[in-house]
């Protein structure tokens, strides 16, 4: 969600700015793909023609190589989603493909796109390949960044915002520009059916409880958090996870998660107190909506998608779970 395929649909702009014919080409990998799947996906998008010989017969990386090279000009061949190759051959045979295209000097460039917090993710552990690989990562964006999404907006609509209902869209948002938008639009949305040309924190108050009902990660939340036991602690503890301190590649640690439980419960909870919650995110009962990495004593924790954290304080902020005094700490300002 931090806009990698954004990227990925405007390289053209970017690498073949004035060229009437674009060179590019980009498809989207699914679970069921396999190496022959993604390469035929490639050559009928592009309009290059099949090679006959891989009508029955699987091909090679240095086929692959030898089709690429033979093409009346180099390409940019983007691969996005490609975190959902499944087949191991696959991704195995796409390093090989690497590798071959570099040690020919081939001009057409592969962009492979997906989600990973490594390259080894992603193509596997080949380091024969790493030399050929330029990696781009992907941050979050910041505050600037999702101010000038909002003000941008505005401004077309010839609207205004207050800097407090501006701080708390930001700070809600995550740094994903999915979430920017949508609680903007639904937040101009409320002050114009309002008579308002300002949105004020209500208005974004009203968004984030738009959002938790139409978003489409609502089931997903739902089957995380759900139990038979009354006065469960599994929503406040995914809040906890949501609102907990991370590193740059998102993870956190259990300790990370004690603070804001204290603070949500109004006393104090221990790492024991919730530990069973964590270790139960992870597992696909609850959808395995935590990614658990590292050893014992050592794990960090991760959300399996990155949408789902600000979706749970969203959720929360709807549902009256976190309050005024929650709000305020958590963005500088009070409700209005």
């Amino acid at each position: 969600g931090v806009g990698k395929t954004s990227l990925a649909n405007v390289l053209n702009e970017m690498v073949y700015a004035g060229e009437q014919a674009s060179p590019s080409v980009r498809i989207n990998c699914s679970t069921s793909d396999d190496f022959r799947s993604i390469w035929m996906k490639v050559f009928r998008a592009g309009g290059f023609g099949i090679p006959d010989s891989w009508n029955f017969v699987a091909p090679d990386p240095d086929e692959i190589r030898l089709a690429l090279q033979s093409l009346d000009r180099s390409r940019v061949v983007i691969l996005d989603e490609y975190d959902r190759v499944e087949d191991d051959d696959s991704v195995s045979l796409m390093a090989d493909t690497i590798k071959a295209l570099s040690d020919h000097s081939v001009g057409t460039k592969l962009v492979i796109v997906g989600v990973a917090t490594s390259i080894d993710e992603l193509i596997g552990e080949h380091e024969s390949v790493l030399r050929a690989i330029e990696q781009i990562l992907m941050p979050r964006m910041s505050e600037l960044e999702m101010a000038e999404i909002i003000d941008t907006g505005l401004n077309a609509a010839e609207m205004s915002i207050a800097p407090s209902a501006k701080a708390r869209i930001t700070r809600l948002a995550e740094g994903l520009p999915h979430y920017v938008n949508l609680l903007a639009l639904q937040a101009a949305m409320r002050a114009v059916q309002d008579d308002r040309s300002n949105i004020l924190n209500r208005d974004v108050e009203f968004a984030a409880a738009r959002a938790v009902e139409s978003h489409s990660l609502l089931r997903d939340y739902q089957v995380a958090i759900q139990s038979p036991r009354p006065n469960n602690l599994f929503e406040r503890v995914l809040l906890s996870c949501a609102l907990a301190e991370k590193n740059m590649l998102g993870q956190f640690t259990a300790a990370a998660v004690r603070d804001p439980m204290s603070r949500i419960m109004g006393s104090t909870y221990d790492i024991p107190a919730f530990a069973p919650h964590l270790k139960a995110f992870t597992e696909y009962d609850r959808g395995s909506v935590l990614v658990r990495e590292g050893s014992k004593r050592r794990y960090t924790y991760r959300f399996r998608n990155p949408l789902m954290q600000p979706f749970a304080v969203l959720h929360a902020i709807s549902g009256g779970l976190l309050e005024d005094d929650h709000l305020e700490e958590l963005f500088g300002v009070t409700k209005d």
